[in-house]
């Protein structure tokens, strides 16, 4: 389909760096940038943070209690320590990085993320590097590929150091108290191979004497044997030495090994000469297994020690990625969200998929926890159900008898407590009615698993009971109790007495009844659906009678009456959740709904989206709670919240407000800010950036890959722009875009089909179908039928 000009600059060149022309990956062209931007290398097991520099740290599918490689304390300004390699003249006795940092001498540099790996070139003194790094699927571990070239006319001796520093199990133990860890640590080289092991594990925050042998080891291994090798890492640095200046790599070899008994770290020298216009070629690996001798882990050490080995392995990186990606794929006329949702938006919102909230440059990161597992699945749903399935099996276990759901859903099967936030269950709800209309996997309802505190139950029964207890659990105005938080987890204190409400809540749940009444009816549930729809209209009526401020609905009702977010206050007078899910639940009429949407650009709307309350809270409310003590303009007191914003996105759609959903939109995306005011990464959607209560930080970036920004933006593209939703019976047609969207197309897999859409809009419409032609035939109405062939053509005509 030929499509009309495109808006945007080619490739969003800044002075920093660049997406290449396929958009698959960001090229940065100086060591230099305002933050360190990072890439996360993983197979869904082995994560690997890693910046534009090598610096990063690992882990192994848990970062609280399976840290691989060290991470730092201020990681976001330091990038400090890292994945580093050291190279010496051995004639002057000259040090700098192949990667340039930390030493921080370069000629020429370049560096390429791109899914599932990173890749430097540098250039320093006539000698050429080129590293990548990379995390395959089918091995748990980080490989790193290092190819040296002498570009000069003469000779060079030099001498090649690998350093990886360890933090090895529970990371929290080991930051607090190194040398005591150090102690427990077990070590054993050989040629070509460091193993390492902690001996003191405790699957638990906090101190305990309680403790078992850690179920891993760690292990770095070689294609080419060094001269040296080394595991103690005081002696690779030294007495009152830094990173720029290791004293361990002033001799003529490495210090000698370690046994354990104190902090690690895994270094290799080599000792090369170079003749002009030759190379040199290392693979290293950093990796995990079993903490026992099999011949499982005997083979994957020896094959690691062969090139071969890391050439297939990459091939599998790049065939992964491109597969899982496939099955989605949008053209509009808009570059810059074609970059991003073609494979940036899908990459981060694998990473949450994975990993939930895990640990960032900025922030220690938390366990996988259940709201933000729920909407990652749901993220995932159009491009792997199978895969989302996992998940939700996994987060089935993590509920209890009474309705509660757990806060978290860790993948180690830990336990877990009840938590105090009180709409978890209703996200299980939506990611599981989700995966059911993407697949029609109805007999995943009668799947049962276990309870955290007795017996078992059913998926089907485990989202009755959330939902009973959210309806049972009232206030006196009629709507649900907030407890100690909602969706705004920092505004903890409106319910804690136990008689506050929450508005966004009981039109969450008005939602989510919705939702969940088709498999209701499949089920015969009859009495049941019967009480919840008497119940939805009770909430209806409540909500429209008693939480409408004139032009937008109240928040909250706080323990003493007092509604939260109403004209006349001075701060916080008006929060963006409750005018965007009244909107995405339909609660209201037409009128009430767009007004709503007005006031929320009013009061909220800033070039980088929405804020997600205004105006910021100055002084602690402790009425409110831990929200009102941000700083003015950041986290959650009035920042601007991109998850926040990518909901009234989806808000817009759904009211027609298609050149407002294109807007907004375009104004979350990463790639078209700043980024000397933006200062995180250009191609990831951070958590929130500064609002206009930070004064001149507004815009700034903050808390960069982890949020649920990744799934709703995604989604807010697939459903509700572009507008192709799955129902039960087939797929539901309602574009909603901007009237100069003329033409524009996506591919979509849906239950086991591929469909190649088109969409014409020759009047210049923002929403509405005059006509859908399907493999050439008119379809009557709007429903897609389920498919009939491995591939459909769809013509939409709007209109």
């Amino acid at each position: 389909m030929k499509m009309q000009k495109k808006t945007a600059g080619k490739m969003n060149r800044t002075k920093y760096g660049e997406f290449s022309s396929d958009g698959r990956e960001y090229i940065i062209m100086t060591p230099e940038t305002p933050r360190p931007w990072v890439n996360y290398l993983t197979n869904g097991d082995y994560a690997a943070l890693c910046s534009h520099v090598g610096g990063g740290f690992s882990f192994f599918k848990d970062h609280r209690y399976n840290g691989i490689m060290k991470r730092g304390l201020h990681q976001a300004h330091e990038d400090l320590p890292g994945r580093f390699i050291y190279l010496k003249d051995e004639d002057t006795g000259e040090i700098w990085n192949a990667n340039v940092h930390p030493v921080g001498k370069w000629d020429k540099f370049e560096a390429r993320h791109g899914a599932g790996y990173t890749a430097i070139s540098a250039a320093y003194g006539k000698i050429e590097s080129d590293i990548r790094f990379f995390v395959p699927p089918g091995i748990d571990a980080e490989l790193w590929t290092l190819r040296l070239t002498n570009t000069g006319s003469k000779p060079r001796h030099l001498s090649v150091y690998s350093l990886a520093e360890f933090s090895l199990g529970n990371v929290s133990l080991y930051e607090m108290d190194t040398s005591f860890h150090g102690l427990f640590y077990d070590v054993s080289m050989d040629k070509q191979t460091i193993l390492a092991n902690h001996k003191f594990w405790y699957a638990e925050y906090g101190w305990s004497e309680e403790s078992t042998i850690w179920p891993l080891r760690t292990f770095l291994t070689t294609t080419v044997k060094p001269d040296r090798m080394s595991s103690d890492r005081l002696a690779f640095f030294g007495p009152m030495r830094s990173y720029t200046n290791p004293a361990g790599i002033e001799g003529k070899f490495l210090p000698e090994g370690s046994k354990g008994g104190k902090p690690l770290a895994g270094a290799c020298q080599w000792r090369i000469t170079l003749k002009p216009g030759a190379s040199w070629t290392v693979n290293q690996a950093v990796g995990v297994q079993e903490n026992k001798s099999s011949a499982a882990n005997s083979k994957t050490l020896a094959d690691l020690q062969k090139p071969a080995t890391y050439q297939k392995a990459w091939e599998r990186t790049l065939a992964h990625w491109s597969k899982l990606f496939s099955a989605v794929a949008v053209e509009t006329p808009d570059e810059d969200i074609n970059r991003m949702m073609n494979t940036w938006n899908k990459y981060q919102l694998m990473i949450n998929f994975y990993f939930g909230r895990g640990p960032s440059y900025y922030h220690k990161g938390q366990y996988p926890a259940m709201r933000d597992s729920c909407q990652d699945a749901f993220g995932v749903i159009p491009l792997e159900p199978s895969l989302a399935l996992v998940n939700l099996r996994r987060i089935a276990g993590f509920f209890f008898s009474d309705g509660q759901a757990s806060g978290g859903c860790n993948r180690l099967g830990l336990k877990e407590g009840p938590s105090v936030k009180v709409d978890l269950p209703l996200w299980f709800v939506l990611a599981v009615a989700d995966y059911l209309r993407e697949t029609g996997n109805l007999a995943f309802l009668d799947e049962s698993f276990p309870l955290m505190d007795k017996g078992r139950s059913t998926v089907y029964e485990k989202m009755i009971a959330g939902l009973d207890r959210i309806m049972n659990n009232r206030g006196p105005h009629g709507l649900p109790l907030i407890g100690k938080g909602d969706w705004n987890d920092a505004a903890n204190n409106l319910g804690s007495k136990g008689k506050g409400e929450s508005v966004w809540l009981a039109q969450f749940l008005y939602y989510v009844i919705g939702e969940i009444e088709p498999f209701m009816k499949l089920k015969g549930d009859t009495a049941k659906l019967r009480r919840y729809r008497e119940r939805a209209a009770e909430i209806k009526k409540i909500v429209n009678a008693k939480c409408w401020d004139g032009k937008w609905f109240v928040r909250a009702f706080r323990d003493d009456g007092r509604p939260l977010g109403v004209r006349g206050e001075k701060e916080g007078f008006i929060w963006i959740n409750s005018q965007t899910w009244a909107v995405i639940a339909g609660i209201s009429d037409q009128n009430r709904l767009n007004t709503c949407m007005d006031s929320v650009e009013k009061h909220m709307g800033t070039p980088y989206g929405l804020t997600n309350l205004a105006p910021a809270y100055t002084k602690p409310d402790p009425t409110v709670g831990l929200i009102t003590g941000f700083r003015a303009g950041w986290k959650e007191n009035a920042a601007v919240f991109s998850h926040a914003s990518s909901f009234n996105v989806v808000a817009r759609a759904i009211l027609g407000r298609g050149r407002d959903a294109i807007d907004l939109y375009r104004r979350i995306l990463p790639c078209v800010k700043d980024s000397d005011r933006y200062k995180i990464e250009p191609y990831i959607y951070a958590q929130f950036c500064a609002g206009p209560g930070a004064g001149e930080e507004i815009g700034e970036g903050a808390y960069h890959w982890l949020t649920g920004t990744a799934a709703w933006m995604f989604r807010a593209m697939t459903d509700y722009i572009i507008g192709v939703k799955p129902e039960l019976n087939g797929l539901r047609i309602r574009p909603s875009v901007d009237p100069k969207w003329k033409k524009f197309s996506m591919k979509r897999v849906f239950r086991g089909a591929t469909y190649q859409f088109s969409f014409e809009n020759p009047k210049g419409v923002e929403t509405g179908v005059k006509q859908i032609y399907l493999d050439g035939k008119p379809v009557e109405g709007t429903l897609l039928p389920l498919p009939t062939s491995k591939l459909h053509k769809v013509r939409v005509v709007m209109g």
